[in-house]
């Protein structure tokens, strides 16, 4: 992945402030950012989407902030794209912090495996973060409005909870004839607090493989 690493760093600069998300992919990428700011003494600040990533950065040296005013760049996976630069995120429980970070940020960067590429978000898992107050009938009017199929997310034999205290709904939807207005469907029931569709400010999505990369652009 040195290729990918090593252009995403072209985006690094001294005194910036950085969005650093969550998963595998961004966790395999701290320790080559890590390296790059050392080599060049830079002074950079991130901003972490999730607990687990900010204890990452900081075994490598890094220096972490949420009392920040701004945000320059966010970093961050994604679990399916499109070319259009639209993202579901989520499966590690991130996402409301994620879409947090993201949206402040000046720009947003995706960086993801190639066969994270979809077409169409239909029948894929989309999750749905939901305060724990009427769980289940906040989960039956997502099931009635949308017609959505719904699997509680869980850890063990309990519901998985999560950095923000609340559940996770996973949700497929047989049709979606147009993602922003799921989402937009989905934010107007109460008790739902963050959807996984990622479909605003994001500037770029890197795919990549195992030899080379392409990059999605407005």
């Amino acid at each position: 992945m040195k290729h990918v690493h090593d252009y995403l760093n072209q985006h690094i600069q001294d005194q910036s402030i950085i969005g650093m998300g969550s998963g595998s992919t961004i966790e395999a990428y701290i320790p080559a950012v890590a390296t790059y700011i050392s080599e060049n003494d830079f002074d950079v600040t991130f901003v972490p989407t999730s607990e687990r990533t900010e204890k990452i950065l900081i075994e490598y040296g890094m220096t972490t902030s949420l009392d920040i005013e701004k945000i320059d760049l966010t970093i961050d996976g994604a679990d399916y794209f499109t070319p259009s630069l639209i993202a579901i995120k989520g499966y590690g429980g991130a996402l409301v912090r994620e879409k947090q970070i993201g949206y402040i940020s000046k720009d947003i960067i995706i960086v993801a495996r190639e066969n994270k590429q979809t077409d169409s978000f239909e029948d894929l898992k989309i999750p749905v973060e939901i305060n724990p107050f009427l769980f289940e009938l906040t989960k039956i009017q997502i099931e009635e409005i949308t017609e959505a199929k719904i699997t509680d997310r869980s850890d063990g034999d309990a519901l998985f909870i999560t950095d923000n205290g609340n559940y996770i709904a996973d949700c497929r939807f047989e049709s979606i004839l147009d993602i922003s207005s799921l989402h937009n469907t989905l934010i107007n029931i109460p008790g739902v607090i963050e959807t996984g569709i990622f479909d605003r400010y994001i500037n770029q999505i890197v795919s990549f493989g195992e030899t080379d990369f392409t990059v999605y652009k407005n």
